[in-house]
């Protein structure tokens, strides 16, 4: 299904038509982040434990429009869940994560969900955003085991993941999938002209991590915090050509 989704949006560049292309759509992602004030991650960096999934909970249902929201628990464990549904009668999932002891990650995510609210992006699969509690130790998985257990467990498709995260050593402005080399190839070939007009951004193949609690199609995103609504604009961008 993805390969049939990426061939069409190679389509959607050559033909003209009265739906709104990626190229003005991507064009209208920028613009909405230029100049754009943070809004979240100056908050999110004040609260911690409760207080943190009580903001989070009242900006996902409130502000930007969840149509579910769940906690998943563990022994001491809790993440937060808030579901997007898509247009697909029978959705794909495509989740957006990041650790709920990186304010700066989940601000983010706020970020992209503001931007597909406010500008109207339609999308066929549902995303879920997933804000995963942390692991105790390095002997004790995270959060994100819980949630991929309740995916499989429900039979549910994950799409893609895309993990964002502010501690990963990796070059900035770079995509890197955890992905099949042949989809990874397609997706490298195509993706980067599209958001040339947001900077340069590279999309490179990666190694899957074995010890990932969350399976599947892994896409990570190294955020630089210095620029914030450049990086929101990047993800929502990626994001919005997967879908």
């Amino acid at each position: 299904m993805k390969r049939i989704l990426l061939l069409a949006l190679v389509v959607l560049s050559a033909v003209a038509c009265k739906k709104i292309t990626p190229e003005t759509r991507i064009a209208q992602i920028g613009n909405f982040f230029d100049g754009k004030e943070d809004s979240y991650s100056a908050k999110l960096r004040q609260y911690t434990g409760d207080k943190q999934l009580d903001y989070l909970t009242l900006q996902l249902l409130g502000e930007l429009g969840a149509n579910d929201l769940w906690t998943v628990d563990e022994e001491e464990l809790t993440s937060l869940v808030a579901e997007f549904s898509g247009k697909a009668k029978a959705p794909q999932i495509s989740i957006i994560s990041a650790s709920l002891d990186d304010p700066t990650a989940c601000a983010l995510i706020l970020e992209v969900l503001e931007a597909y609210k406010k500008i109207k992006i339609q999308h066929d699969n549902t995303i879920r955003a997933v804000f995963y509690a942390p692991a105790p130790d390095s002997t004790r998985p995270s959060g994100l085991a819980s949630i991929n257990q309740d995916l499989h467990e429900s039979g549910e498709f994950n799409s893609f993941a895309i993990e964002l995260s502010t501690r990963v050593d990796q070059p900035l402005h770079t995509f890197v999938l955890e992905e099949s080399p042949a989809f990874a190839e397609k997706i490298i070939q195509v993706v980067p002209g599209y958001l040339a007009p947001l900077g340069d951004y590279q999309v490179v193949q990666g190694v899957p991590d074995p010890a990932w609690p969350l399976k599947g199609s892994i896409y990570r995103y190294p955020i630089n915090p210095a620029e914030l609504q450049k990086e929101a604009a990047a993800v929502t961008a990626f994001t919005f050509l997967l879908n």
